[in-house]
């Protein structure tokens, strides 16, 4: 088991409070073909479920949250900095943050 530092923790507090409600907003303007397709991209490892993989990624969402989503396109180091995906960062709004390496 990996032990989280202290600086983990308060980064993600700091990304909950800071993006995740910016990250929300942004991506439920999006029409849900739209949505869908940027859901499956930052989740990095969606498998098409059923007949309609659009209402099978509203059920995800019903069932895990948009946080899920959210926490497997960031990426937070030990000692606090942390990378996250093109696409979070592109539906923040105006002011989002962008890492090519990603």
């Amino acid at each position: 088991m990996i032990k989280e530092t202290k600086e983990a923790l308060e980064t993600w507090q700091y990304l909950r409070s800071a993006y995740f409600s910016r990250f929300v907003e942004g991506i439920t303007q999006l029409p849900w073909n739209e949505r869908y397709d940027v859901l499956k991209e930052i989740h990095g490892e969606w498998e098409p479920r059923g007949e309609d993989p659009v209402e099978a990624m509203m059920e995800y969402i019903f069932e895990k949250t948009y946080f899920a989503i959210f926490c497997k396109g960031v990426t937070v180091f030990s000692d606090g900095s942390f990378k996250i995906h093109r696409l979070i960062s592109t539906n923040l709004g105006k002011v989002g943050i962008f890492d090519e390496s990603y």
